[in-house]
């Protein structure tokens, strides 16, 4: 009897703890890159670690997923003569690159963000064509 209602308590105590260390985890942001679109689940989340799933759907390009902390408007991140943001802005600081992503490829990535402003691209030019330019940008807000 008294094995039983310790593995009653314990129980309980689990089922009480289990939802705040769910809590604890990072936040979840799923990104979607097709051609010339760029879709987040979510635009604003909280401070903290956020865990990016980030799929090229699109069947023809590949595609790239960046973030920049910046106070300037999504559209006017400084570009070079290519129509691609200048990664190497003091205006626009990238925070994440991903790296090339194949079609249909997906990647996982997590990322601690501070408060403030960001904007998420597609930075790739293909064929003279700026994924940036075409619309392939979202604003983020981290609070």
């Amino acid at each position: 009897m008294k094995s039983q209602k310790s593995f009653s308590i314990v129980l309980v105590l689990a089922l009480l703890i289990m939802p705040l260390l769910t809590a604890c985890g990072p936040q979840k942001v799923t990104v979607t890159l097709e051609t010339y679109k760029l879709t987040v689940s979510t635009n604003t989340v909280s401070a903290g670690k956020v865990a990016f799933h980030i799929t090229n759907a699109a069947t023809d390009q590949k595609h790239e997923f960046l973030i920049f902390k910046s106070d300037l408007p999504i559209d006017q991140l400084p570009t070079k003569p290519d129509g691609s943001v200048d990664e190497s802005s003091t205006t626009a600081v990238k925070v994440f690159d991903s790296g090339e992503l194949d079609p249909g490829a997906s990647v996982d990535m997590t990322q601690d963000l501070v408060a403030g402003n960001y904007v998420v691209i597609c930075n790739m030019v293909i064929n003279g064509t700026s994924h940036y330019q075409q619309g392939m940008r979202a604003a983020f807000t981290v609070k």
